[in-house]
């Protein structure tokens, strides 16, 4: 099996970096909320700034990769960049004299350049009699007044509401950047004549029964405030108790601690999503070009049992980020287990073959980074009237690095050599494989398929 490696055009901005949380912020604010297209450019700046660490930004490529000039944009001839930047100068200068006057970082643009520039700034402290209500942050994060001294009670709940504000903070950083990304993205197709993903559809197996005229397509990316929520309430809730009755509110209801009752609540209301799971759809709405088709994004809080019965789907993600691959278990033969032990999740081999593994599980690797593992599996939908693909990593790196798995040729070669073991019958492309990856911070590097099993449709009941 040929190793699969990931570009280095999908590497993420680490959440840890401060600076990329104070950009964040900016984009957040009032200052911006009515101008996307200022917030397209500060994010894109940034991210290039912060990972590539460029010796320059040239007008052309903003022209291009945010504001949707075509390959020919002449920057001399049309000057929409040089006037945007200069609108986004001064809502920074803005943001700075009303929102960000306590930030600690300043945040600059040049003139005759387009690298942002941090630099720290120096703010005096102010008294603030009530912490929990004060607007202004410390740039030592000590609160100041009067002095007394909190009891361990109180400290235990301020720390665990930071933790959940600070949890809705990067939340909220990656669905921001994942909406940038897919803005990139597309004007990157409409521009680009050609695709990175070319699979000819004579020689696919998978994707040409996929992608079939007027039969509608959803990819579903995962709930992340689902995830949080059950992991902050250490629960596992099941998908029959999930929609369609109360039980996630009624646990919200009986937290004692009325902060975190209501960081819960905000949420219970917020629609967040995965960078990774944004580029996978990325990924597979470019490959659909090559069939003429256009799958819309769901989010998978809003679907029904009953929109299985008809349809095509991929699933992007976790169990417990998209609760209706639960209805689809009973066919597969890698389950996601959770470690009572070591809290974490793993893959559960239901029907170990001859030197497999019972559990595969995500392990430090060193330096060659760390093992982690994803699912990939084709059944069909409820009616059996289409097909469901399951693209389920046990981290978010995993389950993107299957998804760029899926999008490539490499995949219809394999899967082409894995259903020929059904006696030459490639009519029905009912199979699973388990990925192994190793990942650097952020990224999957590199990834391979450990082991596949052809599949059996069975009846499920919606």
């Amino acid at each position: 099996m040929s190793v699969l490696r990931k570009e280095p055009e999908d590497s993420l901005v680490l959440a840890e970096d401060e600076r990329w949380a104070l950009v964040q912020r900016i984009v957040a604010s009032q200052c911006f909320i009515k101008a996307p297209q200022l917030r397209d450019i500060l994010l894109y700046l940034s991210r290039r700034t912060l990972e590539d660490n460029p010796s320059g930004i040239s007008e052309h490529e903003v022209g291009c990769n945010v504001l949707g000039r075509r390959a020919d944009f002449n920057p001399n001839e049309d000057n929409i960049v040089r006037v945007q930047v200069r609108h986004l100068r001064k809502k920074l200068e803005d943001y700075y004299s009303a929102e960000g006057r306590d930030e600690t970082i300043l945040l600059t643009i040049p003139k005759g350049a387009y690298i942002p520039h941090f630099d720290v700034r120096t703010i005096p402290a102010v008294e603030v009699a009530d912490i929990g209500r004060g607007k202004p942050r410390y740039p030592n994060n000590q609160p100041v007044g009067s002095g007394a001294v909190s009891s361990p009670a109180t400290t235990t709940r301020s720390r665990l509401v930071l933790s959940l504000v600070t949890l809705s903070v990067l939340t909220l950083a990656f669905a921001v950047a994942a909406f940038v990304f897919w803005r990139q993205k597309e004007a990157l197709l409409a521009q680009t004549p050609g695709s990175e993903v070319r699979i000819p559809p004579s020689e696919d197996v998978f994707w040409a029964k996929f992608f079939t005229p007027g039969q509608p397509t959803s990819l579903v990316v995962a709930d992340s405030c689902l995830v949080a929520m059950q992991d902050i309430l250490d629960v596992d809730i099941p998908l029959r108790e999930l929609y369609g009755t109360p039980r996630m509110a009624k646990l919200i209801e009986g937290v004692a601690d009325q902060k975190m009752r209501s960081a819960l609540e905000l949420l219970a209301r917020r629609q967040y999503t995965s960078l990774g799971d944004v580029n996978v759809s990325a990924r597979i709405i470019e490959l659909a070009q090559n069939y003429k088709a256009k799958p819309r994004i769901r989010f998978s809080r809003y679907l029904d049992t009953r929109e299985f019965m008809t349809g095509n789907f991929v699933l992007i993600g976790s169990r417990r980020g998209v609760p209706w691959i639960q209805l689809f278990e009973p066919q597969l033969n890698f389950h996601l287990d959770h470690d009572l032990r070591t809290k974490s999740y793993r893959f559960l081999n239901r029907s170990p073959q001859p030197g497999e593994q019972v559990y595969y599980g995500a392990a430090a690797g060193g330096a060659n980074g760390d093992e982690s593992y994803a699912d990939i599996a084709i059944v069909p939908n409820l009616a059996g009237s289409g097909y469901v693909m399951i693209i389920s990593g046990i981290t978010m790196e995993a389950t993107e690095a299957a998804g760029a798995l899926v999008a490539s040729k490499e995949f219809s070669v394999a899967l082409t050599k894995i259903l020929q073991e059904r006696n030459g019958d490639r009519t029905s492309p009912y199979a699973e494989v388990l990925l192994q990856t190793r990942t650097m911070p952020g990224t999957a590097r590199v990834s391979k398929i450990i082991s596949h099993r052809l599949l059996t449709p069975q009846k499920t009941e919606p």
